[in-house]
């Protein structure tokens, strides 16, 4: 008796011991366009969501900086759970062929509120005004200047230029030649006008109408400034000779760090490169310069970022969504921001002191914070012929410098190629 009281005791102590199976892991695959250094970085976010987030396993195949290889993915049926995209102009093309997961009905459900995001970070992602992407930080631009080079020209070197025809004179007078050759640039070449239409008011796309706009006053005004200031600077043969000769950005041979050029329009990731690459250059960083010195207007910026999206067909969308949430909160925006120089997109984390405090570079970022929430940034238009227009944009702006065709001849074939275009996919 006493053998089988026993072993009914030892059967019902296992039962109670007896583990319910785990559950498997959802293996999630991200594509991502980091390499290097930031692909440790995002790594290390990846891992830190799994840490708290133990049914998940992401899965990173290492930098996919060509979004083509994505797009085939998705057309063969096999896609990743999450992808970034190099080139957020891929954004509206991929969007108007069906290709990515809506994202508002999720977005509504999560609890996120517009109003936490800065301005424009979601906007950017939207397409026809439905949501596609979600932003992973942002980023947006201002003007730098080399102290010295004000110094040499008599003006005060911690006053940034006043107004946008100030900066134009100083970049005259910042420019250096010798035998008719450029020596210094005083304004660095811009591979695009986006900024600069903002700054006069240019709008690149009526959403009411859907027509494309390139010839806008505005940009017609922007265009005919940065001609002047080219021309002023030595012309645009030789201003794209010298250029041609400019060293990588990132590293000890960008041409701002060597002193190629005095003032340059660029991102919030300067300041960290210039403490690594050029630490004891002497600069200042201050918003854009208004159209009119004394103007009350908020500063005017360009804004961009990292967009994630979820393709059509991916295995495991619920997670993937849980992940862009996740993404959002103080933990993983700050972890990011600080480990790669970008700004967060959540408007509460613009005055964190861990990304403002410290080292000089941090404050100098920190003018970048202030800037990113600013109603008058503005962003590329996400269409489903971003990249045509944009590229197109690029060769009007070159004909306009080169004296080929007019500002307004230059920009008004823009408008009825890209039309055309956009046209093409609205009957469609």
């Amino acid at each position: 008796m006493f053998g089988l009281a026993l072993a009914a005791a030892l059967c019902l102590l296992c039962a109670g011991c007896r583990r319910e199976p785990e559950k498997p892991r959802v293996r999630l695959t991200f594509w991502t366009m980091w390499s290097g250094p930031e692909e440790r970085n995002f790594l290390n976010v990846l891992r830190r969501y799994e840490e708290t987030h133990p049914g998940v396993v992401i899965e990173n195949l290492g930098a996919i900086r060509d979004d083509t290889k994505t797009v085939r993915a998705i057309v063969a049926g096999v896609p990743p759970d999450l992808f970034t995209l190099a080139d957020p102009l891929y954004l509206g093309p991929l969007a108007a062929n069906g290709a990515l997961m809506q994202m508002d009905e999720p977005f509504r459900a999560s609890g996120l509120s517009e109003e936490d995001f800065t301005h424009a970070s979601l906007s950017q992602c939207r397409v026809d005004g439905k949501l596609f992407a979600m932003p992973y930080l942002i980023d947006c631009y201002a003007l730098m200047w080399n102290k010295a080079a004000f110094r040499e020209i008599g003006v005060d070197p911690n006053r940034p230029p006043r107004s946008l025809k100030e900066l134009a004179d100083y970049a005259v007078r910042l420019t250096r030649s010798e035998r008719g050759n450029v020596k210094r640039l005083g304004l660095q070449p811009l591979s695009d006008m986006f900024i600069i239409n903002q700054a006069f008011g240019g709008k690149l796309f009526d959403p009411q109408t859907g027509q494309v706009t390139p010839d806008h006053p505005g940009c017609v005004a922007a265009l005919k400034w940065y001609m002047n200031v080219v021309e002023r600077m030595g012309g645009y043969q030789q201003v794209n000779g010298f250029a041609a000769g400019f060293g990588q950005a990132q590293g000890t041979n960008n041409p701002f760090f060597t002193g190629q050029v005095a003032m340059m329009i660029n991102g919030e990731w300067n300041p960290y490169w210039c403490d690594r690459y050029a630490p004891d250059l002497d600069y200042g960083v201050a918003p854009l310069p208004p159209l009119e010195a004394g103007s009350k207007e908020p500063p005017v910026t360009w804004l961009g970022g990292n967009m994630i999206c979820i393709p059509r067909g991916a295995k495991h969308p619920r997670e993937a969504w849980d992940v862009l949430v996740w993404m959002q909160t103080d933990e993983a925006q700050l972890m990011f921001a600080e480990a790669m120089n970008n700004v967060p997109n959540m408007r509460r984390l613009l005055k964190a002191k861990r990304l403002r405090e410290g080292a000089d570079y941090r404050r100098k970022f920190g003018i970048f914070l202030d800037i990113a929430d600013s109603p008058n940034g503005g962003h590329f238009p996400a269409l489903p012929i971003s990249s045509l227009y944009s590229n197109e944009l690029m060769t009007a702006r070159d004909l306009a410098l080169a004296g080929d065709k007019t500002p307004e001849q230059a920009l008004r074939d823009v408008r009825i190629r890209v039309q055309r275009e956009y046209d093409r996919y609205a009957r469609e």
